[in-house]
């Protein structure tokens, strides 16, 4: 077996066993919170929920990833996934993470960077709006990936 093939099986196996710690963490975020409850605020329930099945779904995809490479390296082909997952995923993620900052859905342990003059407002909001575009067009073209395979396939029967 070449280091190529021995490097991807070690990378393969080591995206497994990321998506399993993560699991675990996601468990053990879950009984905290259902011993500790909410906090203060019950109404930022459904934003923790949400979080908490973003990052399941992280979980999951890591998990899947892993697999279906250790499969194609022992010699069985998979078919490829029919929606880019990872791109949809990331720009999930990314979008949740900057409107729970931006809203103030779940209360921050740490205190937000505030700009010292003018110029660095306008720039964080350009910041802002320039990741927004960035996220929303990483969703849409995973989407569309997806919708092209299925047209392509169509076609070509």
């Amino acid at each position: 077996m070449g280091q190529t093939r021995r490097g991807i099986q070690v990378l393969d196996w080591l995206s497994i066993i990321a998506g399993y710690g993560f699991a675990l963490l996601l468990i053990r975020g879950i009984f905290l919170l259902i011993t500790r409850g909410f906090g203060a605020d019950p109404s930022h329930a459904p934003f923790v929920v949400l979080g908490y099945l973003l990052f399941l779904a992280l979980c999951v995809y890591l998990f899947n990833l892993g697999r279906r490479a250790l499969l194609l390296a022992k010699g069985f082909p998979q078919p490829k996934p029919r929606f880019g997952w990872g791109r949809i995923l990331l720009g999930s993620i990314f979008l949740y993470s900057n409107a729970v900052r931006h809203f103030h859905l779940i209360p921050a342990r740490f205190k937000p960077l505030q700009p010292s003059n003018d110029v660095e407002a306008v720039s964080m909001n350009i910041t802002e709006g320039v990741l927004f575009i960035g996220c929303l067009l990483l969703i849409f073209s995973g989407i569309w990936r997806g919708l092209r395979r299925q047209t392509q396939a169509n076609v070509s029967v």
